[in-house]
């Protein structure tokens, strides 16, 4: 039995955002009319190390795609140097369940997430939209900016971190990248990110509101992709009530949405 090994670098080729984006969509739709079998993920909680480590299997009945992905988040790795999310994922053959390859997840994840939000906000951010706030610098706020610059001419990026030297290496390394515009302004404060920007995209681990409701203009469209526990929470109350509130699978918001 051979199996295609996939690095990180080889994921990264083969999945431009653009690609990412579209693919994306025709997933979300085999999902929303019930052409998907996709269990609520299995966790494993790690309670030494505040970390976690999930499960998630999927089979797409119209592509006939069937994979697995173990993700492990472990939010003390930046002391070790190491990645806070490592991540495998194994695609099966869904005629046989023979493994057929076996892909460096964590760059996988970064640009699935990125092109989720990518894919949201072609379908429901305004046309005109020119100005993004990113809320984080991880490795998920630069899909995030990467896909949102992918679907809208997007002239203006801020980005607020609470370490601002991330915030600056952020800027650094992706002013001009891709349909990235070459201006990147690092804020002081969440507050003045969001106050009239477009679009907001929020990727941090916080457990409490990132930014409040009285900061956020009509027809603001905001991906929140940081909250993956009940505990966690990026979006206020007041503005999910104002919102029209759009998620990517029902069941698995109300499990475990922050």
């Amino acid at each position: 039995m051979k199996i295609r090994i996939l690095s990180a670098q080889a994921v990264r080729r083969a999945l431009p955002m653009a690609e990412a984006i579209e693919g994306m969509k025709q997933a979300f739709a085999q999902l929303s009319t019930g052409q998907a079998v996709v269990p609520l993920r299995g966790r494993v909680d790690v309670a030494p190390q505040s970390g976690t480590t999930l499960v998630m299997p999927a089979y797409l009945a119209k592509s006939d795609d069937l994979a697995v992905k173990i993700v492990s988040i472990f939010p003390h790795n930046g002391k070790r140097g190491e990645p806070t999310i490592y991540a495998t994922v194994l695609v099966l053959d869904a005629e046989t369940g023979r493994p057929l390859a076996m892909m460096e997840g964590g760059t996988l994840t970064a640009i699935r997430t990125g092109a989720g939000s990518g894919a949201a906000t072609d379908l429901l951010a305004r046309r005109d939209a020119r100005t993004v706030a990113i809320l984080g610098s991880g490795v998920q706020a630069r899909t995030q900016l990467e896909a949102v610059c992918t679907v809208r001419s997007i002239e203006e990026v801020r980005v607020y971190s609470r370490t601002h030297e991330n915030a600056v290496r952020f800027a650094r390394e992706m002013r001009g990248v891709g349909p990235i515009p070459g201006t990147i302004r690092i804020m002081s404060n969440a507050e003045t990110a969001v106050r009239h920007a477009d679009i907001i995209c929020a990727a941090t681990s916080s457990s409490q509101p990132v930014f409040r409701s009285k900061d956020i203009a009509p027809g603001t469209h905001i991906n929140g992709v940081g909250s993956y526990t009940p505990a966690m929470q990026e979006v206020d109350a007041e503005t999910v009530k104002r919102a029209l509130v759009v998620v990517d699978e029902r069941a698995a918001a109300w499990e475990e949405a922050g």
